[in-house]
């Protein structure tokens, strides 16, 4: 979502983070390729909701996983930052893989 867009209604929000929430949790277990009919309705909004916050796949994809990249780059820079790349790179992975 672009950083100059308007704050959502509260209402709006909690829809947005359960059409993440729902898209997460099918991602992870049946791929990216699920229906995202099918997505909206785990969520419990109608389709047009879904349509509304993420006009295609790759809005709602770059959603899911946005928060996760954001993480693994903090990680990476701590990692990076530790005296010994071996033990970096055994941060990394731990906490990557956590």
């Amino acid at each position: 979502m672009p950083t100059h867009a308007k704050p959502l209604r509260r209402d709006a929000q909690r829809n947005r983070d359960l059409l993440v929430a729902a898209a997460r949790e099918l991602f992870a277990t049946r791929g990216l390729d699920v229906a995202l009919d099918e997505i909206a309705r785990t969520a419990g909004v109608s389709s047009g909701t879904l349509y509304n916050h993420f006009p295609d796949r790759n809005d709602l994809v770059d959603a899911v996983f946005a928060d996760r990249a954001a993480t693994v780059v903090r990680i990476a820079e701590h990692a990076l930052s530790m005296p010994d790349p071996w033990d970096g790179l055994v941060h990394f992975l731990e906490r990557v893989c956590e």
